[in-house]
């Protein structure tokens, strides 16, 4: 997949736990223990799928920075 020069990052006081990331896209996202989402890989997928995860994310938690 092509690299970006944003990476997603997750918020996880705004995360609700819901899973769903994880479920679209679980090569980049995935639930820690702690029932929150974490993005543990953000080269294993495009821009545009990542770009669509953060758009249907209920809590709107995850957002793009700049950098690794």
């Amino acid at each position: 997949m092509a690299k970006v020069d944003e990476v997603p990052r997750v918020n996880i006081t705004e995360c609700c736990g819901c899973g769903l990331c994880s479920i679209a896209l679980p090569d980049v996202f995935r639930l820690t223990p702690e029932s929150k989402s974490e993005a543990y890989a953000p080269d294993k997928a495009d821009r545009k799928a990542i770009q669509k995860v953060i758009d249907d994310c209920p809590c709107c938690c995850i957002h793009w920075f700049k950098g690794k």
